[in-house]
């Protein structure tokens, strides 16, 4: 029997394959501006569930009930799950919700079908494929989930490079 590899960000399970890494994924690099967001915070990788549910139920004060892009960020340290929406240009954060901004930066984005999500975390955090795509996963990280994206079955998450 092949060893299983834990996926601390998703709990499951896959066998790292370099080879089929490369050809499952698509890499661009970005330049950033920064993104200011307001959502809610969790204490482990476990929370997000809970966290996006909490999300969907807050849309109405806003987004004045329409989906905007959701965020799912994992601050550092400590896998911290932050599920955020882009803050609105004026006015309080609502009862329960933090703010926190992405910072200006470059990023490494990796693109690949949901389906390839644990091959792709059990993947990428090889101190290879952290040279190789020269990112800093010492930083906080981040998905956006569109409706176009989620439709299409696709995952987007944005790495910062190493400086």
């Amino acid at each position: 029997m092949e060893p299983a590899y834990d996926i601390p960000y998703y709990g499951g399970t896959a066998m790292p394959d370099k080879a089929l890494l490369e050809n499952v994924i698509q890499v661009r690099t970005v330049k950033r501006d920064v993104t200011p967001l307001i959502g809610f915070e969790g204490a482990g990788l476990d929370d997000e569930k809970r966290l996006f549910k909490r999300l969907n139920e807050t849309f109405e004060l806003i987004a004045g009930g329409k989906r905007p892009p959701m965020y799912l960020v994992i601050l550092m340290p400590g896998f911290r799950p932050f599920a955020a929406v882009e803050a609105p240009d004026s006015g309080p954060i609502p009862n329960g919700m933090t703010a926190y901004t992405i910072p200006a930066d470059d990023y490494v984005v990796f693109g690949f079908e949901k389906a390839h999500v644990g091959l792709f975390w059990s993947s990428i955090c090889t101190e290879d494929n952290q040279k190789k795509y020269n990112i800093d996963l010492a930083k906080p990280r981040f998905e956006i989930g569109t409706p176009e994206l989620e439709t299409a079955g696709l995952i987007e998450w944005y790495i910062p490079i190493r400086r």
